[in-house]
């Protein structure tokens, strides 16, 4: 059995602890404050990161260094026979596009994913990930198999501001976002990693409702495909903690039985959703 690293980036949004546990390498997003480069969880904290958004900082997000990412795969080959590399949607970033051309020189050693996901859908995929490798599968193989699925997890997002969207420019429909209308929440769906706008309702508490129908016929679609241990249901929020707690107990009484898992929103989706925002998905592993 080949001994198999697994690398992805800071926008699944894997835990410290967890990384630790599944034996996951990360490679920090690079973002800019003013101008001033800055790496997640290294030299830019999600506090100060908020902070630069409130103050009317100019922030703009870049793929991870391809010379860092480098360097993690060589002193990885070192010790392990493959590397497999899920980076983010490659809708939202380049660093799959990178990842992959550079991955051309090794010799078939380090597989590239196409994962079309972010957030706890895309550390739902790289944990999968290390389940496949401990079944025995090569790298090539556990890319195929992920890539097969890749499509079958959709996040619902609403948003505190739309002065966010507006800003990102980064959003099909973008038109229709056009000035704050007072009360009126869009619900961004993030599928495939293209945020798109899927419909638009008045309050918030109309909004986190429409979602959980959406959400309901989502798992309905993959209990009809997958076994129920497959299907998984998160929330994710960027400064609405409180709030994800108190949805998470409304969630427990429309899905029984299943674990909600929680999450921060990744730093990336923050700069075009910001602050308040509050979402959940369903995804299969």
């Amino acid at each position: 059995m080949k001994k198999i690293a697994i690398v992805t980036d800071s926008n699944s949004g894997i835990s410290p602890e967890d990384a630790q546990q599944y034996g996951i390498q990360v490679l920090p997003m690079i973002f800019y404050v003013d101008g001033q480069e800055c790496r997640e969880g290294i030299s830019l904290t999600e506090e100060e990161f908020f902070d630069a958004l409130n103050q009317g900082a100019q922030v703009s997000t870049s793929q991870p260094s391809t010379a860092e990412m480098i360097e993690l795969w060589e002193k990885l080959l070192k010790s392990y026979d493959q590397v497999l590399h899920v980076p983010m949607s490659k809708v939202l970033s380049g660093g799959y596009s990178a990842a992959l051309a550079v991955s051309e020189e090794y010799g078939g050693r380090v597989q590239v994913v196409d994962s079309r996901r972010i957030s706890l859908t895309q550390v739902s995929m790289v944990r999968h990930a290390r389940k496949l490798a401990e079944a025995g599968m090569d790298a090539a193989q556990i890319k195929e198999k992920l890539e097969e699925r890749a499509l079958d997890a959709t996040i619902y997002l609403t948003v505190e501001s739309l002065k966010y969207l507006k800003k990102g420019g980064r959003i099909s429909g973008a038109g229709a976002l056009a000035g704050d209308i007072l009360n009126i929440k869009p619900i961004i769906q993030l599928k495939g990693g293209l945020l798109e706008l899927h419909e638009k309702v008045r309050g918030r508490k109309k909004a986190k409702k429409a979602m959980e129908e959406l959400l309901a016929e989502d798992y309905k679609r993959f209990s009809a495909q997958y076994p129920a241990e497959s299907i998984h249901i998160g929330i994710a929020q960027a400064r609405a903690g409180e709030e994800a707690l108190e949805w998470k107990e409304e969630m427990q009484k429309l899905f029984p039985g299943k674990e909600i898992e929680m999450a921060v929103l990744p730093l990336n989706i923050c700069c075009h959703v910001g602050p308040g925002t509050i979402g959940a998905g369903v995804y299969v592993d």
